[in-house]
């Protein structure tokens, strides 16, 4: 367990109009823990507690507003507040015999003044129009829960499989913005299936697929820290909206030869159906948007990798500690 104390500040000046904008962050106390217990027959509990915070970026904070782009607007907010987290993790873990064991967790998010995008209108001064402006705001607060589950089986001595299914809730609570409408949580799971086989003559196939039901437009989290939150949890915060479910495959195909496996040649495709794309829905006081992306197109990679040289761990224990430093001290001295 340990705690750590910080505290930060910034100051700006917008040279083009002389507007000062500052702000203080007073001491703040971030404490971690994590528990482990060892049972009979390889079996483990597990439990952990984290408080993370994320500040707003460079971007977010400054007042400046970006009339570049007439259908992207942006401007930041310098009263902007970081966001804090609180985590809270238990999970279970098995090893069977053969190579299979089992992974369960549960896992609670809460965090309050979540950075959400924020949407006003005003006048362009270079067209004269009333435009939408995209700008940041602090929401109340916004929390995420669900449990997980991750199986590795092997099957057969030449197929081994793992799989993944994490079922979550996440809400943003958003009375706090002017204009804003409370959007119901929507309860989400995410699967993913790998399957590796092996073959005659050192080739190995992987097949892989995962599936993203509907989901809520994803809770900012960019800390990381226990618990999953659904898979899209690096993407930007937004409180109205969401994302149509979703799915995939790819397949690998690995080839290993020379002496001791030393080289081999791979030939992956992602994406074989062309159906990883992302379709969202939002909503605001101003518009209704659709949005359908395909963020990573179909990619065939062929890879060769040699590996060469043996790496002696030996070389980097120090034997004798007090015997080494002082040598090193001798060393530095002339």
């Amino acid at each position: 367990m340990g705690v750590r104390a910080e505290s930060s500040n910034y100051k700006g000046e917008l040279t083009n109009t002389g507007q000062d904008f500052s702000n203080n962050y007073p001491v703040s106390l971030f404490p971690s823990l994590f528990l482990s217990q060892k049972l009979q027959n390889k079996q483990e509990l597990q439990f952990s507690y984290t408080r993370r915070i994320n500040r707003p970026n460079f971007f977010q904070l400054i007042p400046y507003t970006d009339y570049t782009d007439s259908l992207n607007i942006t401007r930041g907010n310098p009263n902007l507040v970081p966001e804090f987290t609180s985590s809270f993790e238990m999970s279970y873990s098995k090893t069977f015999k053969g190579g299979n064991s089992l992974l369960s967790s549960i896992y609670y998010k809460y965090t309050t003044n979540l950075i959400t995008r924020y949407l006003t209108q005003g006048i362009n001064p270079f067209t004269g129009n009333e435009d939408i402006i995209n700008s940041y705001i602090n929401a109340n607060s916004s929390y995420s829960y669900g449990a997980e589950v991750t199986s590795i089986n092997k099957l057969t001595n030449w197929w081994d499989m793992t799989t993944n299914i994490n079922v979550y809730n996440s809400k943003i609570n958003t009375d706090n913005i002017p204009g804003s409408t409370e959007q119901p949580a929507i309860l989400s799971w995410f699967g993913k299936l790998n399957s590796n086989f092996k073959l005659p003559g050192s080739i190995t196939i992987q097949l892989s697929a995962d599936y993203q039901s509907k989901t809520n437009l994803p809770i900012n989290n960019n800390q990381g820290g226990p618990g999953g939150g659904g898979p899209f949890g690096q993407a930007q915060s937004s409180s109205q909206g969401y994302m149509r479910s979703k799915w995939g495959a790819d397949v690998a195909v690995k080839k290993t030869f020379l002496k001791n496996n030393a080289a081999s040649v791979s030939l992956s495709f992602n994406d074989i159906f062309r159906t990883r794309i992302q379709d969202q829905y939002s909503t605001s006081q101003y518009f209704i948007q659709n949005y359908s992306r395909l963020n990573n197109p179909q990619t065939l990679r062929l890879n060769f990798t040699y590996n060469f040289g043996k790496l002696d761990v030996s070389l980097f224990k120090r034997q004798n500690t007090k015997n080494t430093a002082t040598q090193d001290a001798m060393q530095m001295a002339q």
